[in-house]
């Protein structure tokens, strides 16, 4: 009887493996984005008015870690930020200063500063010219066309 209910136990365990596999929130093909600070992300499109995108999120926040794990892992999100943007994680939570316009800043400050009140938060700038927060989860395609739609205003 002990035998039969191992081998069940084992069956159930290799179906469980099995399953996960085709439901698993890996990225397409191991898509990377090149983060780097918001100081260096300002001072770099100072120079190329290359704009930036600021993940502004929360260590408690579950849907900032979906869209780690499902939107920004995702390859076709990964290059055209690669390709198109300075990408920033900022924790409003966490240490930090930010020196933007001349005025020094701590994390939580330069989030109030663009009145973001829920995370994750999308804010994009363009130097310290142009901006955009997009407060909520976005899945991968609508985040491509909230970045292409920002990029087109800079035009």
């Amino acid at each position: 009887m002990l035998s039969k209910n191992i081998k069940i136990a084992v069956a159930v365990i290799v179906a469980l493996f099995t399953l996960s596999s085709f439901v698993t929130n890996e990225p397409k093909e191991n898509g990377e984005i090149k983060w780097i600070t918001i100081q260096e992300a300002l001072e770099l499109s100072k120079k190329d008015n290359k704009p930036i995108f600021v993940d502004v999120y929360t260590d408690w926040c579950g849907w900032c870690k979906v869209m780690d794990k499902k939107t920004f892992s995702d390859t076709d999100v990964s290059s055209y930020v690669g390709e198109n943007y300075y990408a920033v994680k900022l924790n409003p939570e966490k240490e930090g200063t930010i020196v933007y316009q001349g005025k020094n800043y701590t994390n939580a400050a330069f989030a109030n500063h663009f009145q973001i009140q829920g995370y994750p938060t999308i804010l994009l700038l363009q130097a310290e010219k142009e901006s955009k927060a997009v407060p909520g989860f976005q899945d991968a395609d609508n985040f491509l066309k909230t970045l292409e739609k920002f990029k087109k205003t800079l035009k």
